[in-house]
């Protein structure tokens, strides 16, 4: 019986599941693509582990994986169970700067709960702090079945995943909108330079977000050649959001296979193709 040679990648936001399938022995090829509806708020009943909705989380993951001969699942990470912050690299360096630090950034939080990852960045100053609760990796761990490490991604690393199946190592950003969740990444010559999240309530209000928050991270407002968008309700983003972006952009919505330099039997797809892209870089990264 063969060995199962498959990678799956995965994406959640409000009631659906997203999923890429993607077999190593076929670079650049696409096994499927699929979108499943639940009647709750997947994150939310992942973020509680609540005892009725959860089980089911769990019981389509696994079936998904036996059915797809699956033997590597990578998964991303809500931005809201993150928490993710840019620090000068001496606190880094420094045990007690390092623990007051997160003291600071999880208040609250007995830091023998927390997992904090540390990131490099173009500027070598400086480093991208992503501290996630222990309890949630625990929680990924019973979905995937195994170990996260490596398999659980920030969304800030997107663009890494882009970068290494497009080959393109100039400057960009990411623009990804989830239910309530904006997630922002600039990249420049092959190097993770920023990120943040913006929560909002409303897709309207992102204008005078961008602004606020732009004008404490400048980066936001800095010239890239690409821009890419993906996730829910991307041309609305686009609507509010272009006119703070540099003219000279290249705005690209990741909603076809083509644009993601990507190939696939399936021509056609019930959902909007951008809100799986994740889950699609995931799968052949």
């Amino acid at each position: 019986m063969p060995e199962p040679d498959a990678h799956l990648g995965v994406t959640f936001d409000t009631n659906k599941l997203f999923y890429a399938v993607s077999a190593p022995a076929r670079s650049s090829f696409i096994e499927r693509v699929g979108q499943i509806d639940f009647s709750f708020d997947l994150v939310d009943s992942i973020a509680r582990r609540d005892p009725d909705t959860f089980p089911r989380i769990c019981d389509i993951l696994s079936k998904l994986i036996r059915d797809e001969d699956v033997s590597g699942v990578r998964i991303v990470i809500p931005p809201i169970l993150e928490c993710w912050s840019i620090v000068p690299k001496t606190v880094y360096d420094q045990d007690d700067e390092r623990e007051a630090h997160l003291d600071i950034l999880m208040r609250g939080v007995d830091i023998r709960q927390m997992a904090p990852e540390w990131h490099q960045l173009s500027n070598r100053d400086f480093k991208l702090l992503s501290v996630r609760h222990k309890a949630n990796l625990e929680t990924f761990s019973f979905l995937m079945n195994g170990p996260v490490n490596g398999n659980l991604c920030s969304d800030f690393q997107i663009g890494e995943k882009w970068m290494q199946v497009s080959r393109y190592h100039g400057s960009f950003m990411t623009v990804s909108s989830y239910n309530g969740i904006l997630s922002i990444s600039s990249y420049i010559l092959g190097k993770l330079r920023a990120a943040t999240y913006i929560s909002y309530e409303d897709v309207a209000d992102l204008s005078y977000l961008w602004l606020q928050y732009s004008s404490h991270l400048p980066w936001m407002l800095g010239m890239h050649e690409q821009i890419l968008v993906f996730g829910d309700q991307s041309g609305r983003i686009i609507e509010n959001l272009q006119p703070y972006w540099d003219d000279s952009s290249e705005v690209i919505v990741m909603d076809s296979l083509e644009k993601m330099q990507l190939n696939s039997e399936e021509e056609t797809y019930s959902f909007p193709l951008e809100r799986a892209f994740p889950a699609i870089l995931l799968s052949v990264s």
